[in-house]
């Protein structure tokens, strides 16, 4: 069986979060911005006492900025983050995912990086969230371009 997604949108992208990785949707986040920051850090926000990063996707794909509503509370090696969303929709459990050169042309070219499947869902892409997603963004803000594992 596969994995369950937790579907998500960020404008008018849908994604698919690996409900292993998630564990928590948060909203009405008390998010402090930091100046000097690269675009993908909302800021900083304390959840039950633990300060954590806030990661938002909107700038890479070309969406205006907007203040953080929702955040998935997500799990990596490095630790915890939040990511933010601007809609949490539904569980869906997928079946096997589109080829790859189906699909990677058609991402956005910032996204690429996130993504690990594709599918169709109704009449749109969902892109799958790569299970270390946090790992990735914070691989892109250092531009090392490969995930830090420890």
């Amino acid at each position: 069986m596969e994995e369950q997604l937790l579907t998500v949108r960020v404008g008018s992208y849908l994604f698919g979060a690996p409900v292993t990785a998630v564990t928590e949707i948060l909203s009405n986040l008390s998010v402090t911005h930091i100046p000097q920051t690269p675009e993908l850090i909302a800021g900083v926000a304390v959840v039950r006492g633990q300060p954590l990063e806030v990661w938002t996707l909107g700038a890479p794909l070309g969406l205006p900025p907007k203040d953080v509503g929702l955040a998935l509370r997500w799990e990596s090696s490095r630790g915890v983050s939040l990511v933010a969303v601007d809609m949490v929709e539904s569980l869906w459990t997928p079946g096997p995912p589109l080829s790859r050169d189906l699909w990677e042309n058609l991402i956005p070219q910032a996204a690429a990086p996130w993504v690990v499947g594709a599918y169709r869902m109704e009449s749109e892409w969902l892109w799958a969230f790569a299970p270390d997603l946090p790992d990735r963004l914070q691989a892109s803000v250092l531009g090392s371009g490969r995930v830090a594992t420890g």
